[in-house]
């Protein structure tokens, strides 16, 4: 892309009220960003930022030295090009090689056991000196362990683990794992789809917990109880098409809860790396090509498990809006008003996406109505 598309690709990505799943529409309507800017200029609900605000991003970015990746660039890892809510934009420290290596994600409890820690780091250091990548978010915990092993390995490259972080790739979180930040850079990549800057919030993480399944052949869970983050991280590989490793736990341990629940449902029980490698050396790009995801078996499947993330929701509110419209205008602000658990911003967001596919229409400033 040229530098005016660019900025215009981050302008698009940070107006208010445009989710990833929507920017990606608006691109794939309008063939490109400029003109799907053109296009909410003209609606007086989006506020497209200034391009000083894009050339500020970048500017942050090339200070700390991390490279942004576009979601059209070549070296945009394929795996998660594949989820249906893909980031528009990565920045990436360190090695973006690693993004694109032999994935292979683990998670876990942050008060882990010493028994799930050694056993993390043990598996991680199997699986990377055997040429995997290990991905995870630099959590203290089962995180801190999977990244330690893999740092710990016999593997010579610079592909050895990659840390998903849920504020920008500048903020270390937590701060206890400063040491560890630094390896990770140098030893493979940390990578975030926040701008630089960006504090890590509760609201990021489940975003974040996408990205790691994301970018993985498949996810190991490593402890979890039955409201952990892990769990929605499980929740995410099953959504996209991945598969999802646990390794069992006694059952009086409430640590257990989330991953037993996960192996009763069908999860790949784990004793060993062998159980890992037997199921992901048969894979390839191939195995995980776009396709419909939310499904009515994986909605069933997914039932019990946390949802907190607002693009994975919007199909619901979308449904809701739809039984409130029929062919007689009503405001919008009638409708914001009939849906109070949603928020203005999740509202405009699956207006604009019904627009996109023309479900819905404005016969004047502010009232929409049902498109027959």
């Amino acid at each position: 892309m040229t530098d005016k598309e660019k900025l215009d690709w981050l302008r698009l990505l940070r107006t208010e009220g445009i989710g990833q799943i929507t920017f990606h529409k608006l691109i794939g309507k309008y063939g490109n960003a400029t003109k799907a800017i053109e296009f909410l200029s003209s609606l007086t609900k989006y506020k497209v930022p200034d391009i000083s605000i894009a050339e500020k991003e970048i500017e942050n970015a090339e200070k700390i030295g991390a490279k942004i990746l576009f979601s059209c660039d070549s070296d945009y890892p394929f795996l998660l090009s594949q989820i249906p809510d893909f980031p528009a934009v990565l920045y990436v420290l360190g090695n973006v090689d690693a993004l694109n290596g032999k994935t292979f994600a683990m998670v876990g409890s942050r008060n882990a056991s010493i028994n799930s820690k050694s056993m993390t780091e043990a598996l991680s250091n199997e699986l990377c000196s055997i040429g995997y990548t290990i991905v995870s978010g630099m959590a203290i915990g089962i995180d801190t362990y999977a990244h330690i092993g893999a740092l710990n390995s016999q593997n010579n490259t610079k592909l050895k683990t990659v840390a998903v972080l849920a504020g920008g790739v500048d903020n270390i979180y937590p701060t206890s794992n400063t040491k560890l930040y630094h390896r990770i850079i140098d030893e493979g990549a940390i990578v975030s789809e926040m701008p630089i800057g960006t504090s890590p919030q509760a609201n990021l993480f489940p975003k974040r917990n996408r990205i790691i399944s994301g970018l993985s052949y498949g996810t190991l869970i490593m402890e979890a109880s039955l409201k952990s983050g892990s769990l929605i991280t499980a929740r995410f590989a099953l959504e996209q098409n991945r598969e999802v490793f646990v390794v069992p736990n006694f059952p009086r341990d409430p640590r257990a809860g989330g991953t037993n629940m996960l192996i009763k449902n069908g999860a790949i029980l784990v004793e060993n790396a062998t159980d890992i490698t037997s199921v992901i050396d048969g894979l390839s790009h191939e195995s995980f090509v776009k396709n419909d995801l939310f499904n009515g078996i994986c909605e069933e499947k997914l039932s019990y498990l946390p949802q907190d993330c607002e693009d994975l929701d919007s199909r619901d509110l979308q449904g809701k809006i739809l039984s409130l419209l029929n062919s007689t205008p009503i405001s919008t602000d009638t409708l914001i008003r009939e849906l109070p658990e949603f928020s203005q911003t999740q509202i405009y967001d699956a207006l604009l996406n019904l627009e996109l596919d023309d479900k819905i229409d404005y016969p004047s400033v502010g009232k929409i109505i049902l498109k027959l």
